[in-house]
């Protein structure tokens, strides 16, 4: 069992990973940007340590900044919480590397779950039901025509990278194809 974990994440994630680690007798670091130093997590925590300034980029996804919390903290392990380094294989690799043991899932894993296109291909490989949609990424809207006269509307559009969580969009007939199509595709670009 580890002694102290520190959650990579803020806000709700953090405070049910602290609440957790308090059921399981086990120390709490939160991590906290400038803007986040009153925050519940903050409070909730057995130990809370700075990363920077209010930016995600700067603070929260610092990879540099984290591992030193870690460090001056004594932590054992890290938990990424949802979102933000969850999905970062590269920083799973770092946290290994820094000999503390990464709470997620290994970094292959991540790899290969990350890209849409190819997490649905190794899926269906491995014999599990995916819904009916492309067999690969699409780049006109000719394309996303073709497979959605082909399965039947509605259909759901998603951008296979990018979008920042955006990028998916129910369309209930043709109608509005090509526009939603063009809504996507500019925000994966942005």
């Amino acid at each position: 069992m580890f002694k102290r974990i520190l959650i990579a994440n803020r806000g709700e994630i953090a405070v049910r990973i602290i609440r957790a680690c308090r059921e399981l007798g086990i120390e709490s670091i939160a991590v906290y940007s400038d803007a986040d130093r009153a925050a519940l997590h903050v409070r909730e925590a057995d130990h809370a340590y700075p990363v920077g300034p209010a930016p995600a980029a700067e603070s929260y996804l610092n990879t540099a900044k984290i591992l030193e919390a870690a460090k001056q903290l004594k932590a054992d392990a890290v938990h990424p919480g949802y979102g933000f380094f969850s999905e970062r294989a590269a920083f799973a690799r770092a946290v290994q590397k820094a000999g503390l043991t990464w709470i997620g899932p290994p970094p292959e894993a991540i790899e290969q779950m990350g890209d849409k296109v190819e997490a649905r291909k190794l899926m269906s490989k491995a014999g599990v039901p995916v819904v009916p949609g492309s067999p690969g990424t699409l780049e006109t809207e000719a394309e996303v025509a073709a497979i959605a006269k082909k399965i039947g509307f509605p259909i759901m559009v998603k951008a296979a990278a990018g979008g920042g969580g955006k990028g998916l969009r129910f369309v209930e007939n043709g109608k509005d194809l090509a526009s939603i199509v063009r809504t996507v595709a500019s925000e994966a670009k942005s």
